[in-house]
């Protein structure tokens, strides 16, 4: 009874404390980068998903939950009696990261087991592990961690493992070079499933399974537009003619080669003299790491000594890091100014006081996959989601399933640390 009692508590005592505050972002905080927006984009039409439905099994007991306004932890209305929210689109309450409520309690139910999988041991995904745990005690669930250490193989073989231990949904990131074998091993056990980061698409380009991540095109485009508005403030009046773009792909990923586009085509409308100082490079010759990075960048600089000033921006972090690792080598770096997508190595290297050439990001905190994706999960076993009612009010015309575009900001070293609060602060957790 006393466990009963600290659970319900805590949880009121939270969502009296989330509803004062979460409806709207702090003034103070809405400064935390030079735009809050993507630039408008002409030709932003992809972006991609993952999805499955069914039911399972699950243990353990866990400590009191602390629930954020919106998350599947708060308690039902009296009797369960409250009507489907926006006739039955239940994450249509969702907040500003992504939680929402489905009317049931989860501690009135067995623990889920979700197990969450991803390709390799990266700082975005080590972190997106660590998120999860955090939300194991508000959702009441219990994450079991896979990295696959790149091995397709693996991928498939534990997705059915784990699917004939009873568990009941999984998070996974879907690989490119093998998504719908992948898609289909998933939706052939039945259970739901959530992606993260990559997409799922047809031959027609319509997202096929319910995802969290960034819709690529508009990221790539906003990069370069922020270099455009921002290289003044680093090199003060040059001559633009000279500027050129190392332009980062890896092209078997739809979401990776949508930055590179987006990049490409905002270049060409703001400085168009300078196409023929646009050079593309394919992390594919590589891999997804640093070294790729620097050794791209490292043979464009030596092949193209005419161009005096270069824009980096980078579909991946480690790329852009290693582009500027080979600009340093170069002994050209103050004529280099890099950004990229996500936040995780770079704000490492602010937080130990770098200053270098890397000088912004477009930011998302691991919560902000972890919540919407574990909210949505928990709605589709329990049942008060569906594949094609689940952040219905999201999806574009012609999706099958929706991608969830998270909500993001450009960041720098002056301002990345206001965002971060407050995304904490919107998800209730301190």
């Amino acid at each position: 009874m006393k466990k009963i009692l600290a659970i319900l508590l805590a949880g009121l005592m939270l969502f009296t404390l989330f509803a004062c505050n979460s409806d709207t972002k702090d003034n103070n905080t809405s400064t935390a980068g030079t735009s809050s927006q993507p630039p408008a984009s002409p030709s932003a039409s992809d972006s991609g998903n993952t999805g499955g439905s069914g039911n399972a099994g699950g243990s353990q007991t866990s400590s009191s939950p602390a629930a954020p306004e919106g998350s599947a932890s708060q308690a039902p209305a009296e009797n369960n009696s409250q009507p489907p929210a926006d006739n039955g689109n239940v994450s249509a309450r969702e907040n500003k990261i992504g939680f929402f409520m489905d009317d049931v309690d989860p501690y009135s139910r067995k623990t889920y087991d979700i197990v969450w999988i991803y390709m390799r041991p990266m700082a975005l995904f080590l972190n997106i592990t660590d998120a999860l745990k955090e939300l194991e005690p508000i959702f009441n669930i219990n994450i079991i961690e896979f990295c696959a250490n790149s091995d397709i193989d693996a991928v498939l073989q534990n997705i059915e493992i784990y699917a004939d231990q009873g568990v009941d949904g999984f998070m996974i990131v879907i690989d490119y070079t093998a998504n719908m074998r992948i898609k289909e091993v998933l939706d052939a056990t039945g259970l739901p499933y959530i992606g993260i980061l990559n997409s799922v698409r047809d031959e027609n380009g319509s997202n096929l399974v319910p995802l969290v991540g960034m819709d690529g095109f508009p990221m790539g485009e906003w990069m370069v537009q922020w270099l455009y508005d921002n290289y003044k403030n680093y090199w003060g009046d040059i001559d633009t003619s000279k500027i050129g773009l190392l332009n980062f792909t890896f092209s078997p990923g739809v979401d990776f080669h949508d930055r590179h586009r987006g990049a490409t085509a905002r270049f060409e409308q703001l400085l168009p003299g300078n196409s023929s100082l646009i050079f593309p490079v394919d992390g594919v010759a590589g891999g997804l790491n640093e070294q790729t990075g620097y050794d791209l960048a490292a043979a464009t600089f030596a092949a193209h000594p005419e161009v005096e000033y270069w824009w980096i921006p980078t579909c991946l972090e480690l790329y852009g890091l290693g582009a500027i690792r080979a600009a340093e080598a170069a002994n050209i770096d103050s004529h280099c100014l890099a950004t990229t997508v996500n936040s995780d190595v770079l704000t490492e290297l602010w937080d130990g006081g770098y200053e270098g050439a890397y000088v912004s990001c477009i930011a998302t905190a691991n919560i902000q996959y972890a919540a919407p994706a574990i909210s949505g999960l928990v709605s589709l076993i329990d049942g008060t989601s569906t594949v094609d009612t689940l952040w219905a009010h999201r999806r574009l015309p012609g999706d099958k399933a929706t991608f969830y575009d998270m909500e993001i900001e450009m960041l720098t070293i002056d301002t990345y640390k206001d965002f971060f609060v407050w995304v904490r602060q919107q998800s209730g957790l301190g």
